[in-house]
């Protein structure tokens, strides 16, 4: 016997002698500076093979594998075999005792069917069905850049979403706008769409109404502001990295060198 063995032979040892002589468990626990999971791990039992840490501790469940094994046999619940059991003194929790019984289910091979239907009949239980998911991400590829999707999983999400038909030709008349650089395209897209029944892109299109002239220009002309936008964006970074570390003065010396 190690050491640490040693120490809890002693532990168990003094545990059941207070609980022998009618030691309440809180004072046992005042007492001995200990737990109350130790004080009922520790309750009954044999304390040379409580205190082993080599596996050869014997679980208190154990002491009735027989009698649980006939019950899991005739497909008792693990709820009336824990009650039965404790009938005959075992005083575990319910998680050690339901982990036991699953122990002995694997172990032994049982048919374990607790369930029964109206009828008194025993039926076995269905594992939880597989579900299959399409994630949001995939769906926006699908509409936007024309990713493939399952043709399964493609006729579901158009068949529950009915709108997802609408955006993505929304989509597709947006884009031809542009690649054919067409005004009449872009008047019957505004038309069109101002009137649509999903208020985000009818928002949309009249936004575009609202500034029309801008959008059309975009649309005609070859140039464009993205390097106006490129230099707003690094000035703004500068802005940030400056903050609360000096004046206009660096500021501006900075910005300009860097544009």
């Amino acid at each position: 016997m190690s050491r640490a063995e040693g120490r809890r032979y002693e532990e168990i040892k003094a545990i059941q002698g207070m609980l022998s002589e009618g030691y309440a468990p809180v004072r046992i626990k005042e007492m001995l500076h200990t737990t109350y999971n130790k004080i009922r791990r520790y309750a009954s039992g044999d304390p040379l093979k409580l205190c082993r840490f080599d596996g050869s501790r014997v679980s208190e469940a154990e002491r009735y594998n027989k009698e649980i094994m006939d019950l899991l046999s005739k497909n008792t619940t693990f709820k009336q075999a824990r009650e039965e059991i404790a009938s005959l003194g075992y005083s575990g929790q319910r998680t050690a005792f339901e982990a036991y019984c699953r122990k002995l289910i694997a172990e032994a091979g049982i048919i374990y069917t607790p369930k029964r239907n109206s009828a008194g009949v025993p039926i076995k239980t269905q594992g939880k069905p597989v579900k299959r998911y399409v994630h949001r991400k995939d769906i926006l590829k699908h509409i936007w850049s024309g990713k493939m999707l399952d043709e399964t999983d493609e006729a579901f999400i158009y068949a529950k979403y009915g709108n997802l038909i609408e955006i993505q030709q929304c989509v597709v008349d947006f884009r031809k706008i542009y690649n054919e650089k067409s005004i009449d395209l872009l008047e019957a897209f505004v038309k069109r769409y101002s009137e649509s029944k999903i208020k985000p892109i009818a928002s949309f299109a009249s936004g575009l109404r609202s500034d029309y002239e801008a959008v059309k220009n975009s649309v005609i002309s070859e140039l464009s502001n993205g390097f106006v936008e490129g230099i707003n964006n690094k000035i703004k970074l500068i802005k940030r990295m400056m903050y609360g570390r000096a004046k206009l003065d660096l500021l501006r010396v900075r910005v300009v060198f860097a544009t």
